[in-house]
């Protein structure tokens, strides 16, 4: 059977899930790129409830609340950073999905998760390589619903080729 994964180009801000995933500075507190957007959208209470709960190693998650946010929490998952490529690196990342999704006991309110593209920013994790261990991880979900939200057409592409050869 087919994992459920619906990959968009969509802003994950605007993705209308219960949960929202993205790849946060081990120290929980706003850093720049998606972490600085997240953190000023949710507003100041969020780093101020973060900041107790860190610091956390590659691979670790957290939940918060959502504050200002359309959603009702926050994963905060840290990915390894992309250094030599080695399976020690992708097993961390792999992780980071998994320790994101077993957050769902933590949230029985949520039905739906929605992840960013971890480790393909700053982490620079190679595309393809990240997207096949994104579509193993999440094809694990418990969620009622599970997305991939990514910033273009060329990375959506690469995600359903993964899906697809999945």
């Amino acid at each position: 059977m087919k994992p459920k994964i619906d990959i968009q180009v969509r802003d994950i801000l605007q993705s209308g899930a219960d949960i929202i995933v993205f790849s946060a500075h081990p120290s929980l507190l706003a850093g720049s790129g998606v972490s600085g957007i997240v953190h000023k959208a949710a507003g100041p209470e969020l780093e101020a409830f973060a900041k107790s709960l860190g610091p956390i190693a590659p691979g670790q998650s957290v939940i918060t609340p959502a504050f200002n946010l359309p959603a009702k929490h926050i994963i905060h998952t840290v990915c390894p950073r992309y250094i030599y490529g080695t399976p020690e690196e992708e097993k961390l990342l792999a992780l980071a999905y998994r320790s994101a999704l077993s957050l769902k006991h933590d949230a029985p309110d949520a039905s739906s998760i929605a992840f960013l593209s971890l480790g393909t920013g700053v982490y620079r994790w190679p595309l393809d390589v990240a997207a096949k261990i994104a579509v193993v991880e999440l094809s694990k979900s418990e969620f009622e619903s599970t997305m991939m939200c990514v910033s273009d057409e060329m990375t959506k592409e690469v995600y359903s080729a993964q899906l697809r050869g999945y």
